[in-house]
């Protein structure tokens, strides 16, 4: 230890100290890289189409999403304007749907397909490859093989289009411009696909490809519509899709959180504040014992009883168990109230205030780190809840994100890209939370420290 000019200490550390510090940052380096790198493959194989995901060895970081433009020109065509827009929709379903299967290794996130005729732009249409991909595995394409005979089989086209989208004007679109440039690299491609009998009414007048990143993003907008394709028979899901899942969730933590709170708060107060030593410590130890007994013992007569009660397969399920506070958190709250000074609770009393006027008015607005704590922790646990839901639930509108998840990925035909994606998406609440609360949840720690 040495002393500068100014009078201030300054620490030398020793050798041994000195090595000590830096083989505890490489542990903490090397041990947070390792906690971190799932999440990063998770992320990147979220963001790769449903052939390179499966390469080996596989990549980190995913390849440049490219976007292919076509130009189809129908000068030539004399037919009704219903026969030139049956032929577009013909043309483009076999334009995204050959790229889609005659390209898979060439990351084409999307196809725009622009329909010309006399120089004018009047039809177009874009596609993003996951929504190729959804109507192909569950949509109208389902267990078919992807040929032209397939694709344009009876009103299969025209569905489709409608599904997927696309403008249509005989008099010209002024949104949008078509594409004039004929890039070789694009073309070649393109006559690989046409060759393989996926030829167009039309003729192509322009085609080139670009690199643009943000589909890479974009995948994720579809994933969410999984559920619409793979429950379309169920109509809650297939109007609100993902969001359904996200719905009972939310459902299932707010009445969680607010059960919990409330009821062991009030026994926190009972147990700290009205019951005699013995009696108060007898209570507690019957509430912390209960945390004690696995749950694997009391499910099936839990299980049993609640069907005997009608509640099964419905809200009632999913949202009774609540109503039994954590033995935990009642601890906690004992503790803090325990802080409290006595002298509050005499001043009231003597003004001729009732116990749950001392409970509302004094110990619950002075317990808003523990109900913090205790929110956070209540959200964290039963946002990754899975087992007691999927117990008693088998209506799909009834699933929570867990479950969802969990039947989503034993479908055989969902891709290893998309249940990566929505993986993600149900990981990311939990993250912001986590991050959004960190300063709260250490200062809620703090505050629930109890005496003795």
């Amino acid at each position: 230890m040495n002393k500068n000019k100014k009078g201030s200490t300054k620490i030398r550390l020793s050798s041994s100290d000195l090595s000590l510090q830096i083989v505890a940052i490489v542990i903490t380096v090397c041990s947070l890289l390792l906690i971190l790198f799932p999440f990063a493959l998770t992320i990147s194989n979220a963001m790769k189409d449903n052939v390179k995901i499966y390469d080996v060895p596989p990549k980190l970081i995913p390849d440049s999403a490219q976007s292919l433009s076509v130009a189809v020109d129908y000068s030539g065509f004399t037919g009704t304007d219903e026969e030139l827009e049956a032929q577009l929709q013909d043309d483009m379903v076999s334009t995204m749907f050959g790229v889609y299967t005659v390209l898979p290794r060439e990351s084409v996130f999307e196809t725009k397909f622009y329909g010309t005729r006399d120089g004018k732009t009047i039809f177009y249409s874009r596609a993003h490859q996951t929504q190729l991909q959804l109507e192909k595995d569950y949509g109208i394409y389902e267990g078919t093989v992807l040929k032209k005979q397939t694709l344009l089989y009876k009103d299969r086209a025209q569905r489709v289009s409608q599904s997927l989208g696309y403008e249509f004007d005989p008099n010209g679109l002024s949104k949008h411009t078509a594409i004039t440039n004929l890039e070789p690299n694009a073309q070649e491609k393109l006559n690989t696909v046409f060759e393989k009998k996926f030829a167009l009414h039309g003729e192509i007048a322009a085609c080139e490809m670009s690199t643009h990143n943000m589909l890479l993003l974009e995948s994720f907008v579809h994933y969410m519509k999984l559920p619409n394709y793979m429950y379309d028979a169920n109509a809650r899901i297939a109007r609100f899709g993902f969001m359904s899942f996200v719905g009972n969730t939310v459902i299932v933590i707010g009445w969680a959180i607010i059960c919990q709170v409330f009821l062991c708060s009030l026994c926190g107060f009972v147990i700290s504040r009205l019951l005699k030593p013995k009696a108060a410590r007898i209570t507690l130890l019957v509430f912390m014992g209960a945390q004690m007994i696995p749950f694997a013992s009391i499910m099936l007569p839990q299980l049993i009883m609640y069907r005997n009660m009608g509640a099964y397969n419905n809200y009632t399920a999913l949202l009774l168990p609540f109503l039994y506070p954590f033995g935990f958190y009642i601890y906690l709250f004992k503790g803090f109230f325990d802080r409290i000074p006595g002298s509050y609770f005499e001043a009231a009393r003597l003004d001729g205030a009732s116990n749950f006027f001392l409970y509302s008015r004094i110990c619950m607005p002075l317990s808003h780190p523990i109900i913090s704590l205790i929110a956070l922790q209540t959200f964290l646990g039963n946002w990754n809840d899975f087992f007691w839901a999927w117990l008693v639930t088998e209506r799909q509108d009834l699933w929570t994100l867990n479950v969802a998840l969990y039947n989503i990925s034993n479908n055989t035909s969902t891709k290893q890209n998309a249940l990566m994606g929505i993986a993600l998406v149900t990981i990311l609440p939990v993250i912001a939370a986590s991050l959004f609360f960190s300063k709260q949840l250490k200062a809620s720690i703090m505050a629930s420290g109890v005496k003795g």
